[in-house]
């Protein structure tokens, strides 16, 4: 590898936080921080850089692909809340894809099902099918 083809920001990164397989949830964890963080500033981030995000991104999925699945027999409101536990979110993070945090209140407590509307903007951000969040007859 020709050493003048990585800048000075990718091999800070390298130091602080090695390209190598995640073993644990902590590491996970952390890597999501990370991989946060870059991706906000994704406009301004230096080729080595955007090489450094991609990578830690296929780490981060390889990483989740190791993660039981939810099954289709959970609730709408099982779904939501293991795909909010295994990304360490909270619900105020996805609030707007609901609408109302009543709104995402009362449908995690099992009191109302959730809008098509939103079932289609949870999806859309957890990269899952919307029929994971409708109610099932």
């Amino acid at each position: 590898m020709k050493t003048g083809r990585v800048d000075k920001a990718y091999m800070q990164l390298v130091s602080d936080f090695p390209l190598v397989p995640l073993r644990d949830k902590s590491e996970f964890e952390e890597a999501v921080k990370l991989m946060k963080k870059l991706a906000y500033n994704r406009n301004t981030l230096t080729s080595g850089e955007a090489d450094y995000l991609s990578v830690l991104g296929d780490l981060i999925a390889r990483y989740e692909s190791r993660l039981p699945q939810p099954s289709s027999k959970l609730e709408p409101q099982e779904a939501l809340a293991y795909l909010l536990e295994i990304n360490g979110l909270a619900q105020s993070d996805i609030v707007d894809c609901v609408g109302h945090k009543s709104n995402l209140s009362a449908f995690l407590g099992g009191n109302r099902s959730l809008s098509k509307r939103a079932a289609f903007r949870l999806a859309e951000y957890f990269k899952v099918s919307p029929a994971l969040f409708l109610a099932r007859d």
